[in-house]
């Protein structure tokens, strides 16, 4: 008798989109608090002079979250291409779905984890777990690319 198994289902790909809209996250709510705060006063033809034109203007705890919000941005959409082209890449070399798919949930935890900690951690001392997270979450995609790179040859 044989037994058969359903295929595990693939969503590495998906997960690509999914981390990029991640990113998003923090840059959303950094507009939100910013719009609110000045009273949608700030340029919508300059927008990345916001920050420098509202130093001083706004309360030092909301300037400094706003800061955190748009490195936390700028971050994620640093690590993206390595992230999508380790997905890509073990799926080109055959990479078995089980393991993209625990290397795309792996990332998008990580991600998230290493979002929240670097908007809401004001302490130094504390700012190293999100060093921790930012190191997990790099980790995850460069051992993703090894095992494709180790599976196409």
């Amino acid at each position: 008798m044989t037994s058969s198994t359903a295929p595990t289902c693939n969503f590495s790909y998906h997960a690509i989109p999914a981390a990029f809209l991640l990113g998003f996250v923090p840059h959303g709510c950094g507009l939100i608090r910013l719009v609110v705060a000045t009273k949608n006063k700030m340029s919508i033809a300059m927008p990345r002079t916001n920050l420098d034109t509202w130093k001083g203007k706004l309360p030092p705890d909301l300037w400094n979250h706003l800061v955190r919000a748009r490195g936390a941005h700028l971050n994620s959409m640093e690590v993206f291409p390595l992230f999508a082209a380790a997905v890509i890449a073990g799926n080109v070399a055959g990479v078995g779905a089980e393991d993209l798919n625990a290397d795309s949930l792996s990332f998008l935890t990580a991600r998230t984890l290493y979002t929240a900690l670097y908007i809401g951690v004001k302490n130094d001392v504390l700012a190293y777990a999100r060093t921790g997270a930012y190191a997990w979450s790099i980790g995850i995609p460069i051992m993703a690319l090894w095992r494709a790179g180790q599976a196409a040859s």
